[in-house]
């Protein structure tokens, strides 16, 4: 593949006379961790909703891999290899670790409607991905527990499984470190450090220790509009950065 694994082209969103979104330009390459960051109402959560298909933009373009789904619907795009975690965790909560994840990834490999009819559990075919993915994320001894019975941490855990199990190769992460105590966040930062190189990955992310530890680059979002990109340390040393968002650098 050339160009960019995710790119966004003078992409705009408004309500009413609110432009939440201004004219965004982003490129992300393939295996990059990208960190979006900005003040809270700067348009994060709405920028990756464009880009996850659950709003349509107003204008400009989103390519995939070099493939316009600026119209295509949220399920297209995840089928096209895009998966999208949320600030609230989003699970079944009467479902199991184990049938969480066989059911993402009978979901991800994408074989038609008459395979979503079968059960998952039932399913042989799904037992050793589901198995590896539970192993990655740390839950493999919490298979057979159910998700709401889950700590808080966990369920942060089996969110990103599911998004793995899903295949996807672009995931785009809305605070997934949000409410977790430091050891939990400490371990679901371990994870996305390994998915480096492997998934591309759009981080929106308010612990800045996680950020600049992770991130390869750093886009900062500033009422709608990216002030600024660049590498860790070139962020870190920006005064637009500095004055726009917490206006010292005891932040950083």
């Amino acid at each position: 593949m050339t160009g960019p694994a995710l790119e966004l082209q003078q992409v705009g969103k408004a309500y009413g006379g609110l432009r939440v979104c201004a004219d965004v330009d982003l490129g992300l390459a393939a295996g990059e961790l990208h960190a979006l960051i900005g003040p809270n109402g700067a348009g994060k959560t709405t920028l990756l909703d464009l880009i996850s298909g659950l709003q349509p933009v107003d204008r400009g373009r989103i390519l995939l891999c070099g493939r316009d789904i600026t119209r295509r619907p949220l399920h297209k795009r995840a089928c096209l290899g895009m998966a999208r975690s949320f600030q609230i965790t989003s699970l079944f909560p009467g479902f199991t670790v184990r049938q969480t994840v066989e059911l993402a990834v009978q979901a991800g490999e994408n074989r038609g409607l008459s395979a979503l009819m079968q059960r998952a559990d039932r399913d042989v075919r799904l037992r050793e991905p589901a198995t590896g993915i539970m192993e990655q994320v740390g839950l493999a001894d919490r298979a057979d527990i159910r998700a709401e019975n889950l700590a808080h941490g966990e369920q942060r855990l089996l969110e990103m499984g599911m998004a793995l199990a899903s295949g996807a190769s672009v995931l785009l992460l809305d605070e997934p470190m949000a409410g977790m105590g430091p050891g939990s966040a400490r371990e679901l930062s371990r994870l996305i450090k390994s998915l480096k190189g492997e998934k591309t990955i759009l981080l929106v992310e308010h612990d800045m220790e996680a950020v600049f530890t992770l991130a390869d680059r750093i886009s900062v979002l500033v009422q709608g509009r990216i002030i600024a990109t660049g590498r860790p340390e070139e962020i870190r040393a920006n005064d637009e950065v500095q004055a726009a968002y917490l206006g010292s650098k005891c932040w950083i």
